[in-house]
């Protein structure tokens, strides 16, 4: 293994009163770098450190901006995608115009900094910045407050172009930039999307039929173990891609019976209860599948997550999401109410003041039924096996490592 270098330096690290201690731009010396050493500053980055804790890596930006230093963390990610986030934060945190002027590339940075949004949500975010409004990123809000007309034909521009959704996405997220710029520039005028008629969009009708979960799981058996266990634990939850795609062993409680997501919408964490199938399916998996933390591994990467683009529609298998709408059909069919439907789902309870006083993680219990209900009747939906004769829908054959019913 390569050892990392370190090099002392009398300037002061982020945690402040000890000297810098630096480490090379490469993979192996990060990996190298011993668990709870502290802060090291990476080589070559303007202001991207990684944080060495008992048992993460981690990385932040810093750059001293109108006289104070200002932080931002990145989280645990390979050390080319904390070069690449590093590079554009630090662009992004340039000192503001002395007439205090901000652009609104400034402003939009700000307010994915200081928003408690989940990692998705700034990525989409961002998008919508860099790829429909990157000739107004110069542009100061008082510019384009006082260009109504120019705003409303763009926005019609991306409706003819890219379609009302995409508008209608691009435009809610400008105009809640320009009204939070607005609480503390107050002289700002109104928002120029007052001349536009967002489009709202129609509810999707995703989930799937009968006959369609049939045809889903036909295609599902044609794939590899890993993938099959992926869309399975999908199924059975109704989670979101990336929810599955980054679960780890240490959130699979197999005693309790209960599994606990840690990368979700809004960056809400939630616990759900394993339903027995589920349970025994990644039992299983578990005896089957490379060592490591990850409940998905990648096959191309060592040591990271299954790649967030599963890439398995052209073979008969439609998107992670279809199977949340799915999910949240059958609940409704076996009578959930609106409160646990939410908690099974990891949904904000946030309607109402009562909803307010509910704590989800306490009603893990409360849901188990209802997913062991949707589970019994995807196995009725799908030919699984008679509970009664053998209560599991998989069957693993360890010579061609496959499941299979």
């Amino acid at each position: 293994m390569n050892e990392a270098k370190i090099i002392r330096m009398p300037a002061q690290t982020p945690a402040g009163g000890k000297a810098t201690k630096r480490v090379q731009p490469t993979q192996a010396a990060i990996d190298a770098l011993p668990f709870n050493s502290g802060t090291w500053r990476v080589e070559g980055s303007m202001g991207l450190y990684v944080r060495c804790r008992a048992q993460t890596k981690s990385y932040m930006v810093q750059r001293k901006v109108n006289g104070r230093v200002v932080q931002r963390m990145l989280g645990e990610m390979t050390l080319a995608q904390a070069r690449r986030e590093a590079q554009r934060i630090w662009r992004d945190l340039k000192p503001v115009p002395v007439d205090g002027r901000p652009t609104l590339a400034q402003v939009w940075a700000q307010y994915l900094d200081e928003k408690p949004l989940g990692q998705r949500t700034k990525q989409l975010y961002r998008e919508n910045l860099e790829r429909y409004l990157a000739d107004w990123k110069p542009r100061t809000l008082e510019d384009l407050g006082e260009d109504r007309a120019g705003v409303r034909a763009r926005y019609y521009e991306l409706v003819k172009k890219h379609g009302a959704a995409t508008a209608a996405s691009v435009f809610r997220t400008f105009r809640a930039v320009y009204r939070y710029r607005a609480r503390v520039q107050p002289d700002l005028p109104p928002p120029p999307t007052v001349a536009v008629d967002i489009a709202t969009p129609k509810a999707r009708d995703w989930a799937l039929s009968d006959d369609e979960l049939r045809g889903w799981w036909a295609a599902v058996q044609k794939l590899s173990p890993l993938k099959q266990t992926f869309w399975l634990t999908l199924l059975l939850t109704g989670a979101r891609r990336d929810s599955v795609r980054l679960l780890k062993w240490k959130d699979c409680d197999f005693e309790r019976k209960v599994i606990r997501f840690s990368a979700a919408k809004g960056g809400r964490t939630y616990a759900v209860p394993m339903s027995e199938r589920l349970v025994w399916i990644l039992e299983r998996w578990r005896e089957e599948c490379l060592p490591g933390e990850w409940v998905f591994p990648s096959p191309a990467k060592p040591g990271q997550p299954l790649h967030p683009i599963v890439r398995d529609d052209k073979k008969g298998v439609c998107s992670p999401h279809h199977l949340r709408h799915s999910f949240r059909t059958r609940l409704a069919e076996c009578g959930a109410t609106p409160d646990l439907a939410r908690i099974a789902l990891g949904h904000a309870l946030t309607q109402d003041v009562s909803q307010r006083y509910i704590t989800p993680s306490l009603l893990v219990e409360a849901v188990r039924p209802l997913f062991n209900h949707v589970s019994e009747r995807y196995a009725e939906i799908l030919g699984w096996r008679d509970p009664d004769q053998h209560p599991y829908p998989l069957q693993c054959d360890m010579r061609w490592r496959t499941f299979r019913l």
